[in-house]
């Protein structure tokens, strides 16, 4: 009977401890908007035919890129330690965590801004077939909207 009970408490110890692992937010949004940047990044230049010192430029593009969303990953994971620490005190001032928060938030759209306005730099790198077939693509993506 001890034995039983005791096999019930190791399982309801490793439920629970399961549950806290798994329930973990995993707030890496920089990561995933890379990931989904350099694909789609990737998907347009192969139809792009384009000539070996712009696929040049969409490397740097890329590194650029990468670049702006690992700080971006970085400044969030260091704004999050500071908002833990604060929630971590006795009386925590949640002012100064929704001040921290809110900078996050504003800093993670000035990485996106970021991004587009690359990707637009990199535009100019293309000639005028290349643009044309660009802009048609985009205009058949934004129909799908819908």
């Amino acid at each position: 009977m001890k034995l039983n009970r005791y096999f019930v408490y190791f399982m309801a110890a490793v439920f629970w401890g399961g549950l806290v692992v798994g329930c973990k937010p995993r707030v890496d949004t920089m990561s995933k908007a890379e990931k989904i940047f350099i694909k789609k990044i990737d998907r347009t230049a192969g139809k792009l035919d384009l000539n070996d010192d712009q696929k040049v430029k969409l490397e740097d593009l890329k590194a650029e890129i990468h670049k702006n969303f690992q700080e971006g990953s970085k400044e969030k994971k260091e704004a999050l330690v500071k908002i833990k620490e604060e929630a971590m005190k006795e009386n925590p001032d949640i002012q100064n965590m929704t001040s921290l928060l809110q900078r996050m938030l504003g800093d993670e759209t000035q990485r996106f801004s970021k991004a587009f306005d690359l990707l637009l730099g990199f535009q100019r790198n293309l000639n005028e077939a290349q643009k044309k077939k660009l802009a048609q693509m985009v205009s058949e993506r934004v129909k799908k909207w819908d």
